[in-house]
């Protein structure tokens, strides 16, 4: 799966065709969004490396079943059809908030080793330097968006029955009013 997914981010950073330069210029201005551009871009291209991080983590140590429970949810909004920033209508651009979700749960995971005294044992010395700065970015380029993120991991990491329905169906639809408001502010020709 990480294989996979890991080629076809490769190919679509790579496609001309692709609108997440576009949608990044629209966002902030073409000025602006080379500060942005490169370091969204290596965060996407980063996730399945992260994911397989997290993966081995969880395989490898008894967590605390928050830390447990927002490994599963990360899984399950990856596979959720519909989620904040959708691919099919955004391209590479639409990986932004699974990325944005698996870096925040390799982050906590970080933190979380070092408060339960758990080896780090990270594969990618360089990644887990990179990810806080990546998490920022994001920050900056979507804040309502992040905000509405962080929201749910809270809810997903207190979850206890681990059902996560309730949680994809309301970044689903807050994804959609999301996918609203961007495109006004495109067509307003204001960005952030």
């Amino acid at each position: 799966m990480l294989n996979a997914l890991q080629k076809q981010l490769k190919l679509m950073a790579a496609d001309p065709r692709d609108p997440f330069t576009g949608i990044i210029r629209r966002m902030v201005g073409p000025k602006e969004a080379v500060r942005y551009e490169q370091p969204l871009r290596a965060l996407i291209l980063a996730m399945p490396a992260m994911i397989g991080q997290i993966r081995d983590w969880v395989s490898e140590s008894k967590w605390p079943s928050p830390v447990k429970r927002l490994h599963a949810f990360i899984m399950a909004y990856l596979y959720s059809p519909e989620d904040f920033l959708p691919e099919s209508s955004m391209g590479f651009f639409g990986y932004m908030d699974d990325a944005y979700l698996v870096a925040q749960v390799y982050r906590r995971t970080l933190l979380e080793a070092d408060a339960f005294g758990f080896k780090r044992f990270v594969a990618d010395v360089a990644l887990s330097r990179d990810v806080e700065d990546w998490i920022k970015t994001v920050k900056q380029l979507l804040p309502a968006e992040t905000a509405a993120m962080d929201k749910m991991l809270e809810e997903a990491a207190g979850s206890q029955d681990g059902n996560f329905t309730e949680l994809l169906s309301r970044a689903a639809k807050d994804g959609r009013a999301s996918g609203r408001r961007r495109s006004n502010t495109a067509r307003g020709g204001r960005g952030r």
